[in-house]
């Protein structure tokens, strides 16, 4: 076991960035469900730019600075979570945290690529490329719910 005092990279700022993290993926989560939600009405040919500009924009920032408070926030939790106790009293748990943030990882890009082309595509000329618009953002909203869902079950078993 890791005494409590032990020292890893921000480990006195762990619950101020957790709490962080969890904001960002509040903010995340509600605007890749906005976008989401927007991409009936792309495809119909009655999509409103702004809107997917700003909720497309809004997805690539939260998305990115959430990750980055989990960046800071995984030396602390490696040690003083995972090693110490996820591994050994609840490595399903432990598992599922795996899954979470490999697909948070292969997000990451689709996220960002929605932040570039929302509100880019209400011209005829880019109807082809509508479809696969509303399938990224579907994906980026899915993996950013199971993220949110997950990560507060991981962290109601034990959080930093």
């Amino acid at each position: 076991m890791v005494p409590e005092h032990a020292q890893t990279f921000l480990y006195g700022a762990r619950k101020v960035l957790l709490l962080l993290h969890f904001v960002g993926a509040v903010v995340l989560a509600g605007s890749s469900v906005h976008l989401a939600l927007r991409m009936p009405g792309l495809l119909r040919g009655r999509s409103n730019p702004r809107l997917e500009r700003i909720y497309g924009r809004v997805v690539a920032v939260a998305y990115s600075l959430t990750y980055l408070l989990g960046a800071l926030l995984y030396p602390t939790y490696r040690v003083h979570v995972r090693w110490a106790f996820l591994d050994r009293v609840h490595p399903m748990v432990s598992n599922l945290f795996d899954v979470k943030e490999n697909l948070a990882t292969i997000a990451l890009p689709v996220a960002l690529a929605l932040g570039a082309l929302g509100g880019r595509l209400s011209d005829d000329a880019d109807r082809r490329l509508r479809p696969v618009f509303a399938s990224m953002s579907a994906f980026v909203a899915a993996v950013v719910v199971f993220d949110v869902l997950s990560g507060v079950y991981i962290a109601s078993v034990r959080a930093v």
